[in-house]
């Protein structure tokens, strides 16, 4: 049987990756479900895994309705004591309209004892293998409809025991996320100018993304150029970019990955370029 624990947030659709400018959605993380083969303590870490990597991102307003309910039991509180005392000021609260609500499932978690062999020594050692299954739903709060609806699993090993591996396993969940992030809540911009190149290749460029959409050292970035097909505009990737440095609220400087020689002909024949941040590939997992 089921529990509702913290039920969740966000719903831009994954599968098209809708962009977003500068202006910042609002997502309203409610509650999980979870089987009770799970600790409250465990939902609670994977929710936080979860509302930590979307404030991180600076690019998304986080509503934590968990604590928004703290919060409003306390106000209906203070105004039964109003009730009882005139002189006690009751503040309204406010909440912010949600763009997005996003919904959360800890479906399983599997612990299995494994053999491995040591390559120094050669002999064997006992590790512990454990699989957390997990799923987050989209939803659109306007019509109700399910926007997306992603699968994950957060696999994790160790030697010291069936309860180190499931911990990991568990902590583990953020590396999906950063994945998630990019898929549904991609950054939109231009490159403005180049900074250092020539006439055939461009080394680094500017673009009109900083400080106010979460840019850091490391982001990466996709370059597309958008082409007219038979009357209708699609986007063709031409390059890749690392941020190198966040200048200010919207502007960066951008080492240039790859495609520095079309980038530097699409810019002189002023073609319509975008820049979309994605995930960038790390060792085992996807990360900022």
């Amino acid at each position: 049987m089921k529990k509702i624990f913290l039920s969740a947030f966000m719903a831009l659709l994954c599968s098209t990756g809708f962009a977003q400018d500068v202006t910042k959605q609002v997502v309203n993380v409610e509650g999980f479900t979870y089987d009770n083969e799970f600790t409250a303590s465990e939902v609670a870490t994977v929710r936080r895994n979860v509302v930590n990597s979307l404030q991180n991102t600076k690019r998304i307003i986080v509503v934590d309705l968990t604590q928004q309910k703290s919060v409003e039991n306390e106000k209906l509180n203070r105004q039964k004591a109003t009730r009882m005392n005139d002189n006690h000021e009751v503040k309204d609260m406010v909440e912010l309209n949600a763009n997005f609500i996003l919904k959360g499932a800890l479906n399983s978690i599997n612990t299995v004892s494994k053999t491995g062999k040591d390559v120094v020594s050669g002999g064997s050692y006992t590790y512990w293998e454990s699989k957390l299954s997990y799923s987050i739903t989209l939803i659109d709060p306007a019509t109700g409809a399910t926007a997306s609806a992603k699968n994950y699993t957060s696999t994790a090993t160790s030697r010291d025991g069936a309860n180190a591996s499931r911990n990991a396993a568990i902590e583990g969940s953020s590396n999906n996320m950063k994945k998630f992030i990019e898929e549904c809540f991609p950054v939109k911009g231009t490159i403005v100018a180049i900074a250092d190149g020539d006439s055939k290749k461009a080394k680094s460029v500017y673009i009109n993304l900083g400080n106010d959409a979460g840019m850091t050292k490391g982001q990466k970035l996709a370059v597309y150029q958008v082409i007219d097909i038979a009357g209708e505009k699609s986007e063709k990737e031409i390059g890749t970019l690392t941020v190198k440095e966040s200048m200010s609220a919207t502007r960066s400087l951008c080492t240039v990955d790859k495609g520095g020689d079309i980038i530097v002909k699409a810019m002189a024949t002023n073609a319509e370029i975008t820049i979309k941040t994605r995930a960038k590939r790390g060792f085992l997992s996807d990360v900022f």
